[in-house]
């Protein structure tokens, strides 16, 4: 093989990958995070600003997932759940944490972000309420979100396809379509949810999130399934709102 020929070759080889890596950081970068406030609820357009102070010039709004709320969108009360699906205890705090949102919704802002323990049914389970926001927005994904902690299918030590059969039910009951559901679920990787479930842990662990669940009331930091602790945070929190008023 003459010299042309391997110098071509090596071009070859070098741009290929150089684009596999392209290509894995455009799915798997995280870089922009520091120009966002994890402390506060993050919109699509705080994605945008960031991912352009970050240096990045081809973004894909279609592809950005914001952050799930619930709640009163304007409180000065901000709680922020770093949860997975995957987490016995986070399952345990469920119908618990539901009784919170319910009680609070009219002067209280729920954040969901997703914490995964990197469990053989977490990444699934995080793409199954993601595709339901992609198809049916805010709403389905807590439709789906409240499904998928109504049992144990998808919890740690459950079999994978077991949680993928559970996840696939759930969407039919909701009646989401079941080939754009399929296929969301599939491309996880390049329509958006990856980079999600990606951001959603990158803003945990910068703020010192080690496990699930762990919720912060208003900065405060909640570890674990106390719901009792997570009431009394959250009546504190109004007070003192209240008092600076």
């Amino acid at each position: 093989m003459n010299t042309r020929l391997w110098i071509l070759l090596a071009v070859l080889v070098v741009a290929t990958i150089g684009g596999l890596v392209w290509y894995k950081n455009r799915n798997d970068n995280t870089g922009y995070i520091g120009h966002l406030d994890g402390s506060r609820l993050i919109t699509k357009q705080n994605i945008v600003d960031a991912l352009e102070k970050s240096g990045q010039s081809d973004i894909d709004e279609s592809t950005i997932i914001p952050d799930h709320y619930f709640g009163k969108k304007d409180s000065k009360v901000i709680v922020i759940e770093y949860e997975d699906f995957a987490c016995s205890a986070c399952n345990s705090l469920a119908p618990y944490a539901t009784k919170i949102h319910e009680e609070f919704e009219d002067r209280v802002l729920f954040i969901y972000r997703h914490f995964s323990i990197n469990q053989n049914t977490s990444t699934l389970s995080q793409s199954g309420a993601e595709a339901a926001f992609l198809l049916g927005g805010r709403e389905a994904f807590w439709q789906m979100h409240e499904l998928i902690f109504g049992d144990d299918r998808c919890v740690e030590g459950q079999d994978k396809s077991g949680c993928e059969s559970a996840i696939l039910g759930y969407a039919e009951q909701m009646k989401l379509d079941k080939d754009k559901f399929e296929t969301a679920l599939k491309d996880y990787m390049t329509n958006g949810i990856k980079n999600k479930l990606n951001r959603d842990k990158a803003l945990g662990i910068a703020a010192g999130v080690t496990a699930t669940p762990t919720w912060f009331i208003n900065g405060e930091e909640i570890k674990g399934a106390n719901y009792n602790k997570m009431r009394e945070a959250i009546e504190q929190a109004l007070k003192d709102t209240k008092k600076s008023e």
